[in-house]
């Protein structure tokens, strides 16, 4: 570390000894019994001056690697060194990280306060961590402190980091330079502001919020890992105001990519469409806006209840994809096929491949290649065929004649 240009009080000055500083301010403290004690050249030192700080026109203090490359640089242009209290305090602080001798990150505080040689720097006011790299990333804070020995920076006042879309927020956060890792404590929260309906006239702005236990986050790779319980709202700033919600019991994924994988057991729900969803492992893709699982799940929307072999929740078109096993179950009837589509924003539903539709009354069972249906102001589905052939099967109860058993017969209707 370096100090340069440094003032001293009146004292050493009359004296002549304004010089260079040593690499180390434990050289300047060094350095003082034998100013003061130069035969020829001492001036004794009032009670008064000796409490008066060094001023420099200029600090810069930096350190090496083991390989002799640069760790780190800052600068200043004053300081104050207190002899009393063994520290330095700064301004308007401007430093730079290297990772193997290559600028990696760049720091900015308004004011900061130097102990130990430079081992623990506190910095306060408008503290700023840059990134440098094709991906940029903007660490804050209003007081961080930087064990530099360590290579520990500890962030307690309202820090955030901000990525792309992506705002990652805590009470406190620990920054672990060496391993790229920023660990946020005390209720993490991400955040992401997107448009959800850029292809219509009038936008609506959404916003996700996901909050977590505790989160470890690797800002270089993306690698996020979140313990729960996990929260997340999505919330639609349009003429609705509609918010969903999401649970689950930990989080894992990638903030580069936009991809997190929720953990068993996922619950979404809709107050709004009165939907809930049950499900297991989940992955979610925020730039297509995406929710899918290959999980068994159910679902219930109004009085329909829905099952399958996984699904895909495409947003902002509130559009749901059943790929396999779609079973619909609503009072008095069934419906099992391949495939299901539903849309409940328009409350329209489609399902194809071997529909089979059951209806308690008459036990009919009605069977086609692809029904359509919607859902009505009372929560259940009527189903109907868009033009293709419809095979219907009917049981009927003969009405018997007096003295004779009730007995059925199947009539069987093409359509």
């Amino acid at each position: 570390m370096h100090l340069s240009e440094f003032q001293q009080p009146a004292a050493f000055r009359s004296g002549g000894w304004i010089r260079k500083a040593g690499t180390l301010l434990s050289r300047l403290m060094a350095a003082l019994p034998l100013l003061v004690s130069v035969a020829g050249c001492q001036e004794r030192l009032t009670k008064e001056e000796a409490t008066l700080p060094f001023v420099f026109r200029s600090l810069q203090l930096s350190q090496n690697d083991s390989n002799g490359r640069p760790a780190w640089t800052l600068n200043s242009p004053e300081a104050r060194y207190d002899i009393t209290r063994r520290l330095a305090q700064a301004r308007q602080l401007r430093g730079t990280l290297y990772a193997e001798g290559r600028p990696a990150y760049q720091l900015s505080a308004r004011s900061a306060v130097v102990l130990a040689d430079g081992a623990l720097i506190q910095f306060e006011g408008q503290v700023r961590l840059k990134r440098l790299g094709p991906e940029p990333l903007l660490i804050s804070a209003e007081r961080l402190r930087w064990y530099s020995r360590e290579a520990r920076m500890e962030l307690d006042l309202r820090p955030v980091a901000t990525q792309r879309d992506l705002t990652l927020s805590s009470e406190k956060a620990l920054f672990l330079i060496d391993r790229e890792l920023l660990r946020l404590q005390g209720r993490p929260r991400i955040q992401r502001v997107a448009s959800a309906s850029s292809g219509s006239a009038s936008k609506t702005q959404e916003m996700l919020t996901i909050e977590a236990s505790s989160a470890d986050w690797f800002p270089s790779s993306g690698k996020l890992e979140a313990t729960g319980p996990i929260q997340a709202r999505r919330i639609f700033r349009g003429p609705d105001g509609a918010v969903q919600t999401l649970t689950s019991s930990s989080l894992r994924g990638n903030t580069l990519s936009q991809k997190l994988v929720l953990a068993s057991p996922v619950r979404f729900q809709d107050p709004g469409a009165s939907a809930q969803l049950d499900a297991a492992e989940t992955h979610l893709d925020l730039q297509r806006e995406q929710a899918s699982s290959t999980k068994p799940f159910k679902g219930t929307i109004g009085r329909l209840t829905i099952q399958g072999q996984g699904f895909v929740l495409h947003q902002p078109g509130t559009v749901a994809l059943i790929p396999k096993g779609c079973r619909l179950r609503q009072p008095g009837e069934v419906l099992s096929a391949d495939r299901c589509r539903w849309n409940w924003t328009t409350q329209a539903l489609e399902a194809t491949g071997n529909v089979e539709l059951q209806r308690q009354a008459s036990d009919q069972t009605t069977r086609a290649s692809r029904l359509d249906g919607r859902m009505g102001e009372s929560g259940t589905v009527v189903f109907t065929s868009p033009g293709g052939r419809v095979n219907t099967r009917l049981r009927l109860q003969e009405q018997p004649a007096p003295g004779r058993p009730r007995s059925k017969e199947e009539f069987p209707v093409r359509m």
